[in-house]
């Protein structure tokens, strides 16, 4: 009888182990039609996934969309064909209700799609769609921006990416003379992220970073700086956002 239980165990934990493995291809232009049940790989918060891997071209634009009449959907995905490596995620698109949308632009090779239940034991039919858009190149303007000035801009899916997956816009600012100063961002449409650099290309290691020092949503970094080239990244907390944003330096007493 002991014997019996281990074989059924370990049959069990091998089918597990081959559906959290198992991996379909998808192509640009391409729908496929899918149902969840109870034997589909689960996630850590026991939400059903199965995994999708498209061939890219580089430079180009593309938009997955997941829709489903039966659960609350969500997207990730990520460079490779690791289901568990994913930079861009979406829960809900614009204007789509319960379904997701999520868009990025490839440096070509092998891009990984989780098809993804929002909670844990959501089962029934999804269309997974996977599209290509126009080929773009991500802006490499930097933005000169002065002590005592702000400056209104609007983060978009042909800006800058950082590895997170989240757009950003990178600012020149010169310091002149050793002082406080403070750099802020506002957003009404996301959660605003901020990262300050030495030298004017929004590179390297940041010298300082903040989230929701400005309150709320606000980000906000006050540094003592010396006299210098640096440049900040006005950026999402999170992956894939778009929306507009107001930026200010001012110096600090």
């Amino acid at each position: 009888m002991r014997a019996v239980l281990m074989t059924s165990v370990l049959a069990s934990s091998l089918i597990l182990a081959g559906a959290a493995a198992a991996q379909s291809s998808i192509r640009p232009g391409q729908t496929v039609n899918g149902n969840f049940s109870a034997k589909d790989a689960r996630m850590d918060d026991g939400s059903h996934y199965r995994c999708y891997v498209i061939q890219t071209e580089a430079g180009q634009a593309y938009t997955v969309t997941l829709r489903s009449s039966d659960f609350d959907t969500y997207l990730m995905a990520g460079a490779g064909t690791d289901c568990d490596e994913t930079s861009v995620t979406n829960d809900d698109g614009p204007d789509m209700g319960t379904d997701s949308q999520l868009r990025f632009i490839s440096n070509g090779g092998n891009w990984i799609i989780r098809a993804n239940t929002l909670s844990e034991g959501e089962t029934g039919s999804f269309r997974l769609t996977v599209s290509e858009g126009q080929r773009l190149r991500p802006t490499t303007q930097i933005v000169p921006i002065s002590v005592g000035e702000s400056r209104q801009g609007r983060l978009e899916f042909s800006d800058r990416q950082a590895d997170d997956g989240s757009f950003y816009d990178c600012y020149a600012l010169n310091i002149g003379a050793r002082g406080n100063v403070s750099i802020r961002m506002d957003s009404a449409q996301f959660d605003a992220y901020l990262s300050l650099h030495e030298g004017p290309q929004c590179d390297g290691e940041s010298l300082a970073a903040d989230d929701d020092s400005g309150g709320g949503t606000s980000a906000m970094i006050t540094e003592t700086l010396r006299p210098g080239s640096y440049s900040f990244r006005a950026n999402s907390l999170s992956s894939a956002q778009e929306g507009d944003y107001t930026v200010s330096v001012t110096t600090m007493r």
